[in-house]
């Protein structure tokens, strides 16, 4: 059986195309080897085995029922339980930062309307500068923007910035 997610433990039939293009990288997490498929950089995934060890060690360390063999997968356990609690957490504050930068462009669009709307009535005049500077103050807000969401989208989906 082969999951279809970044980081699988090599469970395909061999000569699965899926896999195939993927690399094989044999790790050792609390003294039991696995053989990961990903497309991660090898030194990314020796980073990460590296980390999760040392983690595992703390725990250890700790609570000498957390050194045992059953202690460890434990161990390993509450790492996971604590990746995905800062996972959840971090989509809830880049969900919030969007919220965020969605009303400031909201309110920046009101805004924009009610400028229009007043210099279309002839309240205020503009000269040909003017309204280059306007436009050239737009186009920066909404690279901005589209420059913060790209940020947050990369780290919402697990990239870096």
């Amino acid at each position: 059986m082969y999951y279809n997610i970044k980081w699988t433990v090599v469970c395909a039939a061999e000569g699965d195309p899926a896999v195939a293009e993927k690399k094989r990288i044999s790790v050792r997490i609390a003294g039991r080897f696995l053989t990961v498929v990903t497309d991660e950089d090898p030194a990314s995934v020796r980073r990460i085995e590296r980390t999760l060890n040392e983690r595992v060690e703390e725990m250890g360390k700790a609570s000498p029922r957390m050194a045992t063999r059953d202690g460890k997968i434990d161990a390993v356990i509450l790492c996971a339980f604590e990746a995905l609690d800062r996972e959840r957490t971090a989509e809830s504050r880049i969900a919030e930062a969007e919220r965020r930068a969605a009303e400031h462009e909201e309110r920046f669009r009101r805004l924009l309307e009610e400028y229009n709307r007043i210099t279309a009535g002839g309240a205020v005049r503009e000269s040909g500068d003017d309204t280059r500077d306007r436009n050239a103050e737009e186009e920066r807000y909404r690279e901005t923007v589209k420059r913060i969401r790209e940020r947050l989208t990369a780290i919402r989906d697990g990239g870096t910035i």
